[in-house]
């Protein structure tokens, strides 16, 4: 395979050097046959035809590494999906710069044992957490640019537009490519399918006058493309650090104003838990609670 350049981020390369810097690097990795690792993708020719549309991993925060994404978010999904749906079928995953600046205490903010001392601390960082979110959104979107060549080529050579399975600020990742794809010279004829999981966006996003009103339009065309949007009202990150960082209610977290995409409450199953593996031990891991529910929609979506 040719070689491509490595992402410069993650937790052993440059460390806070790199993180003083927070470039919105991004690069597309393949998951290998064995289901096991990861190896990068050129841009040149990296279609890999298949009967079944691919399927294309997009994380959220404080994933550094390509194994982080695996072990914390495609893992789980695959094996919710069931190896019928995974067999013999692509399945790329884009990394990008997402990690947390070191000023902004998030461990200590989840690991405190009382609710209230958690609030407090919460409170007491919000200035620094405002500034990272603002920071990180940038990131993505910064991310967006280095996604767009695999988007565009994947477009060009293969007749149906890829599965996206994104998470949190991922799909703030998904949508700032939907909408450079829109501005550009090219077109996904057959967007496929997105389903983006508590998306760390603002909620009137893709209401008429939001910043991805146009994305919309992409999933309600002739060839029956599809997208949805899976949120949690008790959602623990996205109503206390999104919501008093942003001062806006997330997308995530109320879902969509006047269905403007399709949308699936998961309250009841989901509660608290957004899915980061920081939260595995106090709030529960969204991954592991969305399980059965996976197959289900699954099923509906044709995937």
């Amino acid at each position: 395979m040719a070689q491509v350049d490595q992402p410069v981020f993650g937790r052993d390369a440059g460390g806070v050097d790199m993180l003083k810097k927070a470039s919105g690097l991004g690069s597309v990795f393949l998951l290998t046959p064995d289901g096991k690792t990861l190896e990068p993708v050129p841009f040149v020719r990296h279609g890999r035809r298949s009967s079944r549309a691919p399927l294309l991993f997009i994380h959220g925060i404080e994933f550094a590494t390509p194994e982080e994404s695996l072990e914390d978010l495609v893992w789980p999904i695959l094996d919710a999906l069931g190896p019928q749906r995974v067999i013999d079928r692509p399945i790329y995953v884009f990394v990008w710069n997402s990690l947390l600046n070191n000023q902004v205490a998030i461990r200590d903010v989840i690991r405190d044992a009382s609710l209230f001392d958690r609030l407090k601390l919460l409170f007491s960082e919000l200035p620094r957490c405002r500034t990272y979110l603002k920071d990180v959104e940038r990131r993505a979107k910064e991310a967006a640019h280095h996604h767009l060549p695999f988007v565009l080529e994947w477009g060009s050579e293969n007749q149906m537009g890829p599965t996206v399975i994104s998470h949190s600020m991922g799909s703030l990742v998904w949508a700032e490519t939907l909408k450079l794809v829109l501005n550009s010279s090219q077109h996904l004829s057959r967007p496929g399918i997105w389903w983006s999981l508590q998306p760390a966006m603002h909620r009137w996003s893709f209401a008429d006058g939001g910043e991805y009103s146009v994305v919309p339009k992409l999933y309600t065309g002739a060839d029956s493309a599809r997208a949805v949007v899976w949120y949690s009202r008790m959602d623990f990150i996205l109503s206390t650090i999104y919501l008093l960082s942003k001062r806006g209610f997330a997308l995530g977290q109320y879902g969509c104003p006047a269905g403007t995409i399709p949308q699936k409450d998961v309250t009841q199953w989901v509660k608290e838990a957004h899915g980061m593996r920081h939260l595995r031990g106090k709030l529960g891991h969204f991954f592991d609670r969305i399980k059965p529910l996976i197959a289900e929609q699954a099923d509906l979506f044709g995937i």
